[in-house]
């Protein structure tokens, strides 16, 4: 958090120990020492409309009060223990913007991701208008979605001048509100990826990525461009091992196939996705939605997906 400091030693050495940044230009909070002459006078230099957490001697709160600093935000002591809470109070609501673009990667092949992407593609574009993106050269994601997108070469010579109108061009329609780009038998150039994620944002309202693993020079440049990334794997040191090396993203969910072993403390997942080999088997035969346990699953998954899209 970005905090304007008045105040002495003591009330930097708290904001340091409590992670604050120091700034002058744009602060969030002001956190001003009242028991410091100096910093009353250095108070008065803040925007009025600016949020404070103040450190008071006992006699001073009823000057706080007055000025209508509220008790929640009046600390008697600069000790990072007592002002930590109060900041957090007082800190403004950041509303987070609604999720647009999610990415799924993995840890390594197999663990079922594009099966993953179509499920959650086929349950979203019932509530809003979806697109898929390939972005691993198999044209797998058009396959279980019963399309044949056109190959990436198609948009090679595009990569600096791709438009959502051009990209519109070449998506196929797989349902209603749901589209796919992204075909066989190449795996986009870097710039392309980059390009038709950006292209896909202005087109539909929620971009769903089937990406190669983390590692993946394509993955790694588009998952700057996603509002949410889902890091697939087993629940096995290997998958362990692969998304730690790959540097996952800060804030990914993690999500485990066909768990085997226990899952909690440091390695819980995020969400979990059952073994149902009968519901995987009949998807195979019929290219359509999966259905039972592993269906459940994504019916949840997708509705937390929508919950962020929404909000």
């Amino acid at each position: 958090m970005r905090v304007a400091l008045v105040g002495g030693a003591d009330l930097a050495a708290a904001a340091a120990t409590l992670g604050l940044e120091t700034v002058t230009e744009r602060p969030e909070l002001a956190l001003v020492d009242l028991r410091d002459p100096a910093a009353i006078a250095g108070a008065e230099a803040l925007p009025l409309a600016l949020p404070r957490v103040v450190v008071a001697d006992p006699e001073q709160r009823a000057l706080a009060r007055a000025l209508g600093i509220p008790d929640a935000a009046i600390a008697s002591t600069a000790e990072p223990a007592a002002l930590g809470p109060l900041i957090e109070a007082a800190a403004p609501v950041v509303h987070p913007r609604p999720t647009r673009a999610v990415l799924v990667t993995a840890a390594r092949g197999g663990t079922g991701r594009t099966l993953l992407v179509a499920n959650l593609a086929r349950r979203l574009a019932r509530r809003c208008a979806t697109l898929v993106l390939d972005l691993t050269g198999t044209g797998a994601a058009g396959w279980w979605l019963g399309v044949t997108p056109r190959p990436w070469g198609d948009l090679e010579g595009l990569a600096h001048e791709l438009s959502s109108e051009q990209l519109g061009v070449v998506a196929e329609d797989a349902a209603r509100s749901l589209r796919v780009v992204g075909g066989a038998p190449y795996a986009p150039s870097v710039p392309v990826a980059t390009a038709a994620t950006r292209a896909a944002l202005g087109l539909v309202e929620l971009v769903l990525i089937d990406a190669p693993v983390l590692a993946d020079e394509r993955t790694r440049a588009v998952v700057s461009l996603a509002d949410r990334v889902l890091g697939l794997g087993y629940d096995d040191a290997a998958s362990d091992a692969a998304l730690d090396a790959a540097a996952r993203p800060d804030g990914a969910w993690s999500v485990v196939s066909q768990p085997t072993r226990r899952t909690d403390g440091e390695r819980a997942p995020f969400f979990v996705l059952p073994r149902d080999e009968t519901a995987i088997a009949a998807a195979l035969a019929s290219r359509a939605a999966t259905g039972g346990a592993l269906g459940r699953a994504y019916d949840a998954l997708a509705e937390l997906i929508a919950t962020d899209a929404e909000r």
